[in-house]
C-alpha cells in the first residue's frame, strides 16, 4: 500500500464506524458498536479515537454545555478508508 499510514484493525474498525455514523455518532454509539465485533479492545477506544484525531484522520466535535461529543471523518480519514476500501477489494477474491 503507498499511503504512509499504517492502521490497526482496531483503528481501521473504528474509521468503519465513524463513517457509517456519518458525522453523527458520540463516543457512546461508537462503543456499542464497537461491542459486537470481534476486533481486539486494545488500546481503549477513546485512546485511538484521540490518536486518530492526531493523524489527522478524525475530528471530534463537543457541544457547548454538553459531554455529548460528535466523530467524523476529515478528507483524509474518507480517503484513507477509501484507499483501505480499494485494496481490500483488490485482494478479496468476488
Amino acid at each position: 500500500m503507498k499511503n504512509s499510514i499504517q492502521l490497526t484493525q482496531l483503528e481501521l474498525v473504528l474509521i468503519k464506524l465513524v463513517a457509517k455514523g456519518q458525522g453523527n455518532w458520540s463516543w457512546y454509539e461508537l462503543a456499542n458498536s464497537l461491542s459486537r465485533l470481534d476486533v481486539p479492545r486494545e488500546p481503549d477506544m477513546m485512546v485511538v479515537l484521540k490518536d486518530l484525531v492526531a493523524k489527522g484522520l478524525l475530528e471530534r466535535h463537543i457541544q457547548p454545555g454538553s459531554p455529548r461529543d460528535r466523530w467524523e471523518l476529515t478528507p483524509a480519514g474518507t480517503k484513507i478508508l477509501m484507499e483501505y476500501q480499494y485494496h481490500q477489494d483488490m485482494v478479496s477474491p468476488s
